[in-house]
């Protein structure tokens, strides 16, 4: 009868075992789908770019810049001065921005893209950008 006490203890320690082992894995598995929905929501989250037109026309002068003495404003609604911009020039439109000598650099103001060039481009200039949201 001992032995039989003894067998049926292990047998019981065991299913423990098991039952313990498979709430890990259970929590495991729980973390992983939790994980991988962030993900993509994280995937959801990301900046696409949006196309624009940097014209020839409707450029200002900014007398106190000595480099870049001309600027252009893009109306984009929702933009706001904490926002941060980044813009790619289309290659096919690479000489009109090097000839006007576009700024590498631009601003973002309330409602606005601020481009800047040593003179306003002879021909519109084919670009994307990637909106960086800033923190209110």
């Amino acid at each position: 009868m001992g032995k039989l006490t003894y067998l049926n203890h292990l047998k019981a320690c065991a299913e423990a075992a098991k039952s313990f082992t498979n709430g890990l894995v259970a929590n495991l598995a729980q973390t992983v789908t939790e994980a991988m929905q962030e993900m993509e929501d994280v995937k959801a989250d990301k900046q696409h770019t949006k196309a624009i037109t940097i014209p020839t026309t409707g450029w200002g002068t900014d007398e106190n810049s000595e480099d870049y003495p001309s600027y252009c404003d893009i109306v984009v609604a929702g933009i706001t001065a904490k926002d941060r911009v980044d813009i790619a020039i289309a290659p096919n439109s690479q000489a009109a921005a090097i000839a006007c000598g576009m700024s590498p650099t631009n601003q973002t103001l309330a409602g606005k893209i601020r481009v800047w060039a040593k003179t306003a481009p002879a021909a519109a200039i084919s670009a994307e950008y990637w909106l960086n949201q800033g923190k209110e």
